[in-house]
């Protein structure tokens, strides 16, 4: 397949002064969709690479919360 969809599992901690002492689980799961269009080992990991820089900006956003902004469509 030339379409994959996998997660991204993602701190979400605060990156506060003292944000460490805060209890609680903050990890995320982030959608990472790919589209392999063949070439080597090392483009794949640069595009995996991308990818995953492009979507830490989201990484505290909820996934329910992404799912429902997207109107419910799949990830």
């Amino acid at each position: 397949q030339t379409d994959v969809l996998t997660g991204l599992v993602s701190n979400g901690r605060l990156e506060e002064t003292d944000g460490e002492r805060v209890l609680g689980l903050f990890l995320n799961t982030l959608p990472l969709r790919l589209q392999l269009t063949g070439g080597t080992w090392l483009d794949l990991v640069r595009q995996v690479f991308a990818t995953e820089r492009d979507s830490l900006a989201w990484r505290r956003y909820p996934l329910a919360e992404l799912q429902k902004r997207l109107g419910g469509q799949p990830l």
